[in-house]
């Protein structure tokens, strides 16, 4: 017990290394969002997969699938249509050309890495199961996920006015908050793993949202409920709850209902 304590404090401290030593080289060379990813995700994510045995590779690999490329391309791309957020095609984009001329594929690869992160950092850190088995209830996410796929881009080529809201990202929220809720409600046991790893994640994504700003990644032209101003940068209150508070333990909601075992 005390052999694998250590080991995951030298793996906390390894992954927290690599994103204090990012910052300066994201802010100095000015990098773009894609290369941002990378340091903070994608590097972190190698790193705790390879430390990991069993990896758990389908799990994850479902996982991020799911979550980061079907519901995130559905979640994007109705942010997008609505200004919930915009991605700069100037200073963040390595591929400019959008998919349907509203998604990013440098989005949809950061949406990917995004839930693999939360999911490896979960299965790392605080998981003690050792299986790679995927739940039966992964059909009750995919089938509906690909249902209101389809009636998205159905209502968009008929009428895109149809999909467009006001305070689009508070909306969004909220519905994407509705299975952590159920989850909780029935299984508040699960509430003091996902806060666990919620606090690695603040951290990150508090950081990621401020050099993002300041290097000008992304930009918020929408309607929101009030803002936040930390570190000489300001962005929406919608984004510090849904996302940098709120969304590690969300999608671990997610996770759990739909892939893992609730437990």
């Amino acid at each position: 017990m005390v052999k694998r304590k250590t080991r995951l404090l030298i793996d906390l401290l390894v992954v927290l290394g690599i994103i204090l030593i990012s910052v300066p080289i994201i802010i100095y060379f000015k990098v773009n969002f894609l290369t941002s990813t990378i340091l903070f995700f994608v590097v972190p994510s190698i790193y705790l997969l390879l430390r990991r045995k069993p990896r758990n590779i389908k799990r994850i690999f479902a996982a991020s699938f799911l979550f980061g490329i079907l519901f995130g391309f559905i979640f994007d791309f109705l942010a997008e249509i609505n200004d919930a957020w915009d991605w700069s095609p100037v200073k963040g984009l390595v591929f400019p050309d959008k998919i349907l001329g509203i998604v990013s594929i440098d989005v949809m690869i950061w949406f990917f890495f995004w839930v693999f992160l939360i999911v490896v950092f979960y299965e790392h850190f605080i998981e003690r199961d050792r299986s790679d088995k995927i739940s039966p209830n992964f059909k009750y996410a995919l089938y509906p996920g690909i249902i209101i796929f389809v009636l998205v881009l159905m209502l968009f080529f008929i009428n895109p006015e149809i999909l467009k809201v006001d305070y689009a990202y508070l909306f969004l929220g909220l519905f994407a908050l509705i299975p952590f809720i159920v989850l909780v409600i029935r299984n508040s046991s699960l509430l003091g793993k996902f806060i666990k790893v919620s606090a690695f994640f603040f951290f990150l994504y508090l950081i990621f949202e401020i050099t993002s700003l300041k290097l000008g990644q992304w930009n918020f032209p929408g309607q929101y409920i009030g803002t936040v101003q930390l570190f000489g940068v300001i962005f929406p209150f919608e984004e510090f709850f849904f996302w940098i508070l709120m969304s590690s333990t969300i999608v671990l909601a997610y996770y759990e209902l739909f892939v893992d075992d609730e437990k």
